[in-house]
C-alpha cells in the first residue's frame, strides 16, 4: 500500500464482499472504507485491513487476531471485548476508540495513536501496558520508559518528572507543555519533537 493513499482509497465494498466479509471468507480488505460498518462478532481472523478506513465501525467481540492494520483508520471504533492477540497496527489511528476488555496480548504496536482511548479492562502485555497508560492519562512521573519507541506519539502536557528515558526514541513526538524536570534524557533521540512550552530536566522552559 502506498503511504500517500488515504484510508479507503478503495472505496466502499460491493454488497457480495460485504456477505463475504460477514461469512468470514474474505481476508483482502486493503483500502475500503468500512466507515461505521456493522461487524461485532465477525471473524476477520487474519484478514490483510492496511489501509482500511474503519472509523466508528462496531467491531465488538470481533476476531481480529493477527490482522495486519498498518494504515488504517479506526477512530471511534468500537472493539470492546475484541480479540487482537498478534494484531499487528503501524501508524493505525485508535484516537478515542473503546478497547474495553479488548485483547491486545503479543500484539505488534508501532506508531499507534491512543489519544483519548478507552483501555479500561483490556490486556496488554507490561511494556504495551505501560505505553498505553501514558498515552491515554499523560502520567509517567517516575516510570522506567528507557529504550522504548515513543516516536511522533502526543504527550502533550504528559507529566514525565523524574523518568528513565534513557535512549527512548521520541522524534517527531508532541512534548508541548511536557513536565521533563528531573527526567534522564541520554542518548534520547528528539530529532523533530516539538519541546515548545516543555519543562526540560533542568527546570527551564524550552520556548
Amino acid at each position: 500500500m502506498s503511504e500517500r493513499k488515504r484510508p479507503g482509497w478503495r472505496g466502499k465494498p460491493s454488497p457480495l464482499i460485504m456477505q463475504r466479509i460477514y461469512r468470514g471468507e474474505e481476508r483482502d480488505l486493503e483500502g475500503y472504507d468500512l466507515t461505521g460498518a456493522e461487524l461485532s462478532g465477525v471473524n476477520l481472523r487474519a484478514c490483510f485491513l492496511a489501509g482500511a478506513n474503519l472509523r466508528r465501525a462496531n467491531l465488538s467481540n470481533a476476531n481480529l487476531e493477527a490482522c495486519f492494520l498498518a494504515g488504517a483508520d479506526l477512530h471511534e471504533a468500537d472493539l470492546r471485548g475484541a480479540n487482537l492477540h498478534r494484531i499487528m497496527m503501524w501508524f493505525t489511528d485508535l484516537s478515542k476508540a473503546n478497547l474495553r476488555g479488548a485483547n491486545l496480548t503479543s500484539a505488534h504496536l508501532h506508531k499507534v495513536n491512543l489519544s483519548g482511548a478507552d483501555l479500561t479492562g483490556a490486556q496488554l502485555d507490561e511494556k504495551w501496558a505501560k505505553i498505553a497508560s501514558l498515552l491515554t492519562s499523560k502520567k509517567g512521573r517516575g516510570q522506567d520508559f528507557s529504550g522504548y519507541d515513543l516516536s511522533r506519539t502526543d504527550l502533550r502536557g504528559a507529566d514525565l518528572r523524574n523518568a528513565n528515558l534513557k535512549a527512548c526514541f521520541l522524534a517527531g513526538a508532541d512534548l508541548r507543555g511536557t513536565n521533563l524536570k528531573g527526567a534522564i534524557l541520554t542518548d534520547a533521540d528528539l530529532t523533530g519533537a516539538d519541546l515548545e512550552g516543555a519543562t526540560m530536566p533542568d527546570g527551564t522552559i524550552h520556548e
